[in-house]
């Protein structure tokens, strides 16, 4: 039969093991649901802005998008929202030459204080 002191014990490691489980389920939360051209999409031409959605409206502010590509960081203009629960914004020189691009976001959204971030890829293939 186990003692008081190694029942205590057990049971303050289940309620941390129990607390840790749920961190780690909450922290692959994430309230990006699509982007505009979309994760993983292989294009025709190149885009002309990029457009993220969220569950909710983003604080335009408190949030960022970058772009990388074949030719390093691509500049961006005109951060703004749509207000559907987007962030948007133009890429300055729409000609971005074929290869495969990233885009590195971060968001406040809604309510919630927490800055989420987050990355997808997307391609460019023009000459098929």
């Amino acid at each position: 039969m186990l003692g008081n002191s190694r029942l205590k014990a057990l049971s303050a490691l289940f309620v941390l093991a129990a607390s840790v489980a749920g961190c780690a389920s909450s922290a692959d939360y994430s309230p990006f649901l699509r982007a505009e051209p979309a994760a993983d999409s292989v294009l025709v031409r190149a885009p002309r802005n990029l457009r993220l959605f969220y569950e909710a409206l983003p604080d335009v502010p408190k949030s960022s998008l970058t772009l990388s590509g074949p030719g390093g960081d691509y500049d961006l203009r005109g951060f703004h929202t749509m207000g559907s629960d987007d962030l948007m914004i133009e890429i300055t020189n729409p000609s971005i030459p074929d290869g495969d691009y990233v885009v590195d976001w971060s968001a406040v959204v809604g309510e919630d204080s927490t800055v989420y971030e987050g990355s997808y890829r997307f391609s460019v293939v023009t000459d098929r």
